[in-house]
């Protein structure tokens, strides 16, 4: 294998997968939604048990949500990205401008604090 060849190789695979890298690109606002939805589906899963002992429902659904920007994380894998969403909870619709850091996982998008 020549020189060229040899050095070649390493850059087709670099470039491949920055192309992929590129191609899949940050959340959507769907794909951000889902991801909030799981996080309160977690919580309302554990909320469940007491909200049957006290006879109240304190589930938390996302009514409304739109995704206002987003840009790669610094230092961390996925991308940081600002919403707003109207939540229905124990305490009424509530809407409220929040942040997290999106990571796209094998099957879906998850998000965690910054």
């Amino acid at each position: 294998m020549t020189r060229f060849a040899r050095a070649k190789s390493p850059l087709i695979t670099i470039a491949t997968c920055a192309l992929l890298v590129a191609c899949g690109g940050e959340p959507s606002e769907s794909d951000m939604k889902g991801a909030v939805e799981q996080t309160y589906g977690g919580m309302n899963k554990e909320l469940d048990g007491v909200g049957k002992l006290i006879g109240k429902d304190l589930t938390t659904k996302v009514k409304t949500f739109k995704k206002l920007a987003c840009a790669e994380a610094k230092g961390s894998p996925g991308y940081t990205c600002d919403f707003e969403m109207t939540v229905d909870g124990p305490l009424g619709a509530q809407t409220q401008k929040a942040s997290g850091r999106f990571v796209k996982g094998d099957k879906a998008w998850t998000v965690m604090e910054k």
